[in-house]
């Protein structure tokens, strides 16, 4: 899919990143729960984080089980600090097909992965997970709470669907597109606010990418919060003389591959960017779609290969360069090795 975005919109003449009007995205989230819930069949499990994982909404519209005035019908479950427990009973939900929708933070869902196998994906069952605060960008909680392995492992099992949208309109119809999907299918969320990338015309698909900017040479493959970071990082670029391509890739797993091919057709260098580790996530399924597509190229990855410390997201992303400064840096960095390995 082709989307193309006017970079004029988010950095200056100078290359400054504009100040946006900016949204959580876990707010999008929540509100399409509660939208959603007067069409589906489907209760809602939460860990005690129904604040942070902004399910709260759906909580006070449809009530708790067990609890008043809603009596027993509430559809929005305590399963307390246990997430083996939700993961578990959601197998249970699962199989009266009723889908449940399982909330938490995206590392303490590590908790809950072996019942998670066992009930809902061994057998086969529709489940939805949502992970939040999805790595380093989760910032001053540290590295107990930054998952960066969470996409490696759901990509991992089988018929399995792994999005990371990139704003709160695509937050929205990711939401409401992981009901029709059959299987299980893990949204993995940041703990911070996003402008706008796309307007209300922007329709999301599961297992497409969407290319925001169009190049020649290099193309950067982006997803979740890292989006914004390319789009500034290639505006810095341009000033460079670059002209790379960006794929906004929401769906991590299955990977675009059509939309890959097609880049490869004049792009040597493919640079990934993810806030995770650069094991089994973005970067791996780009290397995989272009290798299934017979279009292999050179694939940077660039992601979190480390566990990181308690800072604010900003900070944290120019330590390991995340940021547009990074980006654009390490992508400068590729292109000379890449000419020097082709004079």
């Amino acid at each position: 899919m082709k989307y193309f975005i006017d970079i004029a919109r988010f950095v200056d003449e100078s290359g400054k990143s504009k100040s946006l009007e900016k949204e959580f995205i876990r707010t999008s989230f929540g509100n399409a729960l509660a939208e959603l819930g007067d069409q589906e069949n489907f209760v809602v499990l939460g860990a005690d984080l129904d604040s942070s994982t902004k399910t709260i909404k759906f909580r006070q519209k449809f009530g708790e089980y067990g609890k008043e005035p809603f009596g027993q019908k509430g559809r929005w479950v305590s399963c307390g600090v246990s997430e083996a427990f939700m993961c578990a009973a959601a197998g249970g939900f699962a199989a009266r097909e009723i889908k449940p929708v399982i909330t938490t933070f995206a590392r303490f869902l590590e908790r809950g992965y072996e019942p998670l196998l066992q009930s809902v994906v061994i057998p086969g069952l529709d489940a939805f997970v949502l992970g939040s605060h999805g790595g380093i960008a989760t910032g001053q909680d540290g590295a107990s709470a930054q998952a960066i392995e969470d996409v490696a492992f759901f990509r991992a099992m089988h018929n399995v669907t792994v999005i990371a949208p990139g704003d709160p309109v695509e937050t929205v119809q990711a939401t409401k597109a992981a009901f029709r999907q059959s299987g299980l299918v893990y949204m993995r969320l940041s703990r911070n606010q996003f402008p706008n990338l796309f307007g209300p015309d922007y329709a999301f698909k599961i297992g497409e990418g969407v290319e925001l900017i169009p190049g020649e040479e290099i193309t950067l493959v982006t997803t979740g919060e890292t989006t914004l970071q390319a789009i500034m990082a290639i505006a810095k670029l341009q000033k460079r003389g670059l002209k790379p391509r960006l794929i906004h890739m929401p769906t991590i797993q299955p990977p675009d591959q059509m939309i890959l091919a097609d880049a490869a057709k004049n792009s040597e260098l493919f640079i990934t960017i993810e806030d995770h580790s650069p094991r089994g996530g973005l970067g791996d399924a780009v290397l995989e779609a272009l290798s299934m597509a017979n279009a292999p190229r050179r694939v940077v990855k660039l992601g979190v290969d480390l566990y990181a410390e308690s800072g604010t997201p900003a900070d944290l992303y120019k330590k390991y360069g995340l940021d547009a400064d990074g980006i654009a840096a390490k992508t400068l960095a590729a292109v000379e090795t890449q000419a020097a390995r082709h004079p």
